[in-house]
């Protein structure tokens, strides 16, 4: 009876411990979390905590989450997620000391908390077909009734929900924004007139949306002369053609302390080009270069106007005509790879970025500055002439005649330390006006700065990388996901330039696409073997398909629809040939591939049959290892004599 109550009671309070032991872990580990991805994309990194243990002033989140409406709208599966997202939030209260309180708030239909949720421009969603609205975003507020508001959650974005809160709880700590003037020539602002025209969207560009989340935009015109006070950082796309007095204007900005990140390019695919029906070939011959005259000799660099980068190692996948093909002037360059500095704060966790048809940067020796490298290619490169992209470019010819010069390009790069103008003459004479008339000169303008003792420039041979397509993939309307890091590397460098680095630690931490490594060894390995070969059978196919029209059109007379005997029979030949070529095509095709399909065989097998095996046969020697041990302590136990 004793042994039995004893159990009894021991069970109880086991079962009491447990349940004592689950109430206080929730209540007091709720907000512990263990994070084992490879990036370790939800733990908060460090210019989170940062910012969180500087607020100086209160802020209040509210979570606005329909979930008793989450099921009837079929979004069910967000429940989860909406909890995910709170925890986050709750370990922003934990580590803001004070400084930020949460409020959860379910919004039932025809409630003052829907009517709350409206009110802060949060984007409601039908939950059913009584036009009931479903709602999943938050709003922050501050001291001085400030608001920010993330609209709706997507659960497609979670890689990036630490940005974003970050980044709302940033916007709202911050007194005043900092100011990026904004000189380009390409239409990154939208153009307002193209609806108008019929010439397409006037929707701003992605990155120009992002960099006014966190800055105050100014526009400055490509004919300025005087770059106005207040400026944090000077952006300039695509130089084309600026004016003398306009680069005097950069050159006394940046001699009299102030940040420039600038982007050039030797062929800007996103510039715009008229087409001429009369004249096809202008817009080929287009010039889409742009440069920044003397100032980049002044700043230590040059750009050799016809070269391009080209890096077998790093080359972007693109089709053509349905086949997949390298094309080593579109570039995915990652950071595993070593294409970023890793010490610098504009690169140092970026994970990939995509450009095209960039250019090649390079110091010059003459200078007291000093260059930096920010991001390079591999050293599998080689310069490729822009002649060869003209007209029609062929990326298979590209790779054909590929050769290695052995060592890495520069993209990107930081320039710092003393430099001298680039006018040692002063402010360059005004231009002619267009009207012929001559224009009156100005009154002497003030002698102009001719050196400083530390600059600091960020120069980037490519605007291509700044394009919607090169780094956003469309989930329908204005959604745009992040498929790169083109955007976190812009707003970094401004961040950077501009004197703060609390938002860089997390911007980059997004899921991104990792190519197989191994695959595209063997892809650029069999390509190089077959490519010719390939290249000639497709010439044979095409010379083929041309007779065979051609003689079909020849007829037996004047109005007759039948082919003579001997054109029949040359029709035939051909027909023939083109399918002996076509088997030959497939059968080199299957012989490239073969090497990846093993390789997927391979991985199939360890991972389907092999792994479960090896874990079948270490459980089972461990149960009888277990089992032997317990034998022989019994057998050990045994009477003495």
């Amino acid at each position: 009876m004793k042994k039995t109550l004893l159990s009894t009671t021991g069970l109880v309070l086991a079962l009491l411990l447990f349940l004592g032991f689950n109430i206080l872990s929730g209540a007091a580990l709720k907000t512990m979390r263990v994070d084992l991805t490879e990036n370790r994309l939800f733990t908060l990194s460090q210019g989170t905590l940062n910012l969180l243990s500087n607020l100086q002033e209160p802020i209040k989140l509210r979570f606005f989450f329909s979930k008793k409406l989450a099921g009837d709208s079929g979004a069910g599966p967000l429940t989860s997620y909406a909890q995910r997202v709170q925890e986050l939030l709750e370990q922003y209260v934990a580590r803001s000391h004070g400084k930020i309180s949460l409020e959860v708030i379910d919004p039932q239909p025809y409630t003052d908390e829907e009517d709350k949720a409206a009110q802060y421009g949060l984007e409601g969603k039908p939950a059913n077909a009584a036009g009931e609205m479903f709602y999943f975003g938050l709003a922050g507020t501050n001291s001085t009734d400030q608001e920010e508001t993330i609209a709706f959650f997507q659960e497609s974005k979670e890689d990036s929900l630490e940005y974003d809160v970050t980044r709302l709880v940033y916007t709202l700590s911050s007194s005043k924004k900092r100011v990026v003037g904004l000189l380009s020539k390409l239409p990154l602002e939208g153009n307002p007139m193209a609806r108008m025209m019929g010439g397409g969207e006037s929707h701003p560009w992605a990155i120009t949306e992002e960099i006014k989340q966190l800055f105050e935009v100014k526009t400055i015109a490509p004919t300025a002369e005087t770059i106005e006070p207040g400026i944090d950082v000077l952006m300039v796309v695509h130089p084309q053609a600026l004016p003398p007095r306009t680069l005097y204007a950069i050159d006394q900005y940046v001699l009299g302390g102030g940040k420039v990140l600038a982007f050039v390019d030797p062929f800007c695919e996103a510039q715009e080009v008229r087409q001429d029906p009369s004249n096809p070939m202008a817009a080929m011959m287009a010039n889409r270069s742009s440069d920044l005259g003397a100032l980049l000799g002044a700043w230590g660099l040059e750009m050799q106007a016809d070269d391009l980068a080209g890096d077998r190692e790093n080359a972007m996948r693109v089709g053509i005509e349905g086949v997949g093909v390298d094309y080593v002037l579109y570039l995915a360059l990652r950071g595993d790879k070593g294409a970023f500095d890793k010490q610098d704060f504009v690169t140092g966790k970026l994970d990939i970025l995509h450009l095209a048809t960039c250019g090649v940067l390079k110091k010059k020796v003459e200078t007291g500055t000093t260059i930096t490298p920010l991001i390079e290619t591999s050293a599998d490169s080689m310069r490729v002439n822009r002649s060869k992209i003209m007209f029609r470019p062929d990326p298979q010819e590209l790779n054909q005649s590929f050769v290695s010069g052995n060592e890495k390009l520069i993209i990107a790069a930081r320039v710092s330390g003393p430099a001298k103008t680039a006018f040692p003459d002063g402010q360059p004479k005004a231009e002619t006006p267009e009207d012929g008339h001559e224009k009156k000169d100005d009154p002497p303008a003030a002698p102009g700065l001719k050196e400083s003792q530390g600059i600091n420039v960020i120069v980037v041979a490519d605007c291509d990388l700044l394009a919607d397509r090169m780094w956003t993939q469309s989930l329908g309307g204005r959604l745009l996901l992040p498929s790169a890091n083109n955007g976190d590397f812009v707003i970094n460098a401004l961040d950077n330039l501009s004197g703060s680095n609390d938002l860089i630690s997390l911007r980059s931490r997004g899921r991104f696409n990792r190519p197989f490594d191994r695959v595209a060894d063997i892809r650029r390995s069999a390509e190089k073997e077959f490519g010719q070969k390939v290249k000639e059978l497709e010439a044979k196919l095409k010379d083929a398909d041309t007779r065979i029209s051609e003689m079909q059109s020849q007829k037996g007379g004047q109005g007759s629809m039948i082919l003579t005997p001997e054109a029949q029979k040359e029709v035939e030949k051909f027909q023939q040939e083109r399918v002996k070529t076509r088997k030959e095509l497939r059968t080199i095709r299957h012989e490239r591939d073969k090497d990846i399909d093993a390789l997927g065989a391979r991985l199939k097998f360890v991972n389907t049959l092999l792994i479960p095996i090896l874990l079948g046969f270490a459980a089972t020697r461990l149960t009888r290892t277990r089992t032997r041990s317990k034998l022989t302590g019994r057998s050990s136990d045994g009477p003495r004599t």
